[in-house]
């Protein structure tokens, strides 16, 4: 199956923190999603300015949303916006999920600046964070209208025929125009007053730990990044991620150091410190308690998956 139908193949590695969707003259993508190409079978915390719509294929798909958690099975989906953190697992004793998910910019829409548009029906939602995302059922109409366009913009995404950039267009905007009577988004110019504190200290803290995991960094140094105590900083990793930060910290340079152990031939006690740990034997404990093996008989497990990586670049 094509891993990323608007975009490079090998961006599925990378697509958690650093992935461009599209470009900036025409800011949406369509993928294809196999949860067995990410580390851990984990597509971890992230978030992007990008709106996301998914429609789970086969399997079932239990979703993050700030604090909220949500099951998807198949033919059922998922609405997030704009700069939400979210996070997707499989659900044990499920089959593997695969999903079709669309990101696109607001812009894509409407032009971010007086355009009638975007101030009407873009920018109540966006700017809502009480609309962090929610559930499609294929069981209310509204729902299985959005949850069928996404299906067919993957097929018109695949085909590439002549034109097919005006269709996909103009199919998010008939996405956007359910989602804005049923939503009933612009019916008040008033912008919504929520802010949405928790999650912006939430973002500084994890976005510190993305940029320093190699580093010897304590909780004080988490708190410190959102200028924050330490109590509030437990506080806001238990509310928001419901984990310990250093909980989080661990899992994070693990999931790291499996990306590494994957793509390419870096010894295993250099992966070790540079991934943050200072001791292997500790480093190897960690790692067979999140994956269940060692990391030498993981790399050994993912030589397929490296194979496939080199056959598609």
């Amino acid at each position: 199956m094509e891993k990323s139908i608007l975009g490079a193949p090998e961006d599925r590695l990378r697509y958690r923190e650093s992935a461009v969707h599209g470009t900036p003259k025409f800011p949406m993508r369509v993928y294809a999603n196999d949860f067995s190409w990410y580390a851990g079978h984990v597509i971890d915390w992230h978030w992007h300015p990008e709106i996301e719509i998914a429609v789970v294929l086969s399997g079932r798909v239990r979703c993050h949303i700030s604090d909220m958690v949500i099951e998807v099975g198949q033919g059922e989906g998922f609405f997030i916006n704009s700069n939400t953190m979210h996070m997707e697992t499989p659900i044990e004793g499920q089959p593997e999920p695969i999903m079709t998910t669309v990101v696109f910019m607001p812009e894509f829409i409407g032009d971010c600046g007086e355009d009638l548009i975007y101030k009407r029906y873009i920018r109540p939602m966006t700017a809502d964070t009480a609309i962090r995302g929610f559930k499609l059922s294929g069981q209310i109409p509204w729902q299985e209208e959005i949850l069928s366009r996404v299906r067919e913009l993957f097929g018109l995404a695949q085909d590439k025929s002549w034109g097919y950039e005006l269709l996909l267009r103009n199919m998010i905007g008939q996405i956007w125009y359910t989602l804005a009577v049923n939503l009933r988004i612009g019916q008040s110019e008033a912008l919504p007053q929520s802010s949405g504190l928790a999650e912006s200290r939430i973002k500084e803290m994890l976005s510190f730990i993305h940029e320093n995991y190699g580093s010897d960094i304590t909780v004080d140094h988490i708190a410190a990044a959102a200028n924050i105590s330490k109590s509030e900083c437990f506080r806001c990793f238990r509310s928001t991620i419901s984990k310990k930060p250093i909980e989080y910290l661990n899992e994070y340079r693990l999931k790291k150091a499996s990306e590494l152990l994957i793509s390419g031939d870096m010894p295993v006690t250099e992966i070790c410190l540079a991934c943050g740990f200072n001791h292997i034997s500790y480093f190897g404990k960690m790692f067979r308690q999140q994956y269940g093996m060692t990391p030498r008989q993981f790399r050994t497990e993912a030589a397929p998956l490296r194979q496939r990586e080199n056959s598609t670049n």
